[in-house]
């Protein structure tokens, strides 16, 4: 993978900041909000005022150069639904939520001049384009898409070649503190080095995973990113670690 789509720390966000390819996953300090105090929350269904998250917004679209109302969220449920995404859903759900796109966690697009987000605080970003055309896509991969193969799904929805295609797996929990019961891992197909038995469990590595089906939809480690951020670091939200009690990072993906 190219340098210049390594994720490296901007204000207020980590990622990568091209003429073609604006992809990054939101820090959580210097904002506004309680989730701790003083945190960039990014998510507007937590019970944070909406003025802090519009606020917030505001201010990573200067950064980023890209306007809010050009943004799209869906309505995630840790499903495998996937989604196209147009120019009409320019503006979808970014400063108030509807039921549109509801129940999605893998959304695309081939048109330009629109910035797909989702919120997370320890699931998988993984975030998908191609070098040839305006294709782009972003997944929220969290145990149970993964064990829904999301990743893999959103790469097969492609209609280039798959040689065209990069992949970057952001920042999510690392697997060293991630311990699930053998009721996840039942449900999962997994690489041997994703999974490491402990004492009252597995630590499971979901980056290692969504990797894998990267792989398994043909691409080459060549063309496959993957961060070594760990949203248990401070700069990061950590639903786990914080349990429950945190905000959400803005994971986005766009072309101007």
């Amino acid at each position: 993978m190219e340098n210049k789509y390594t994720f490296r720390h901007f204000n207020h966000f980590v990622g990568a900041l091209n003429d073609d390819i604006v992809l990054g996953y939101t820090k959580r300090s210097n904002g506004l909000s309680a989730y701790p105090e003083d945190s960039f929350n990014m998510a507007l269904y937590i019970g944070d005022d909406e003025k802090n998250v519009h606020q917030h917004q505001d201010m990573l679209a200067k950064e980023i150069n890209f306007p809010v109302n050009h943004w799209m969220l869906p309505i995630q449920k840790h499903g495998a639904n996937i989604k196209e995404v147009t120019s009409d859903h320019r503006g979808l759900n970014s400063r108030q939520l509807t039921d549109n796109f509801y129940d999605v966690d893998g959304i695309y697009s081939y048109e330009v001049g629109i910035l797909l987000t989702m919120n997370y605080a320890d699931c998988i970003p993984v975030y998908i384009w191609s070098e040839t055309d305006n294709f782009h896509g972003l997944v929220h991969a969290g145990w149970r898409g993964t064990s829904l193969e999301i990743t893999k799904k959103l790469i097969d929805v492609y209609q280039g070649r798959i040689e065209d295609l990069r992949v970057a797996i952001g920042p999510g929990i690392s697997g060293s503190h991630y311990e699930v019961d053998k009721n996840v891992i039942d449900q999962l197909s997994y690489p041997l080095d994703a999974v490491v038995k402990t004492r009252t469990g597995y630590n499971l590595d979901l980056k290692k995973i969504n990797q894998q089906q990267a792989r398994d939809a043909g691409l080459s480690d060549q063309q496959i990113y993957v961060s070594d951020f760990g949203t248990e670091e401070t700069p990061f939200f950590s639903y786990r670690l914080e349990k429950g009690n945190t905000g959400r990072a803005l994971a986005f993906i766009g072309r101007k």
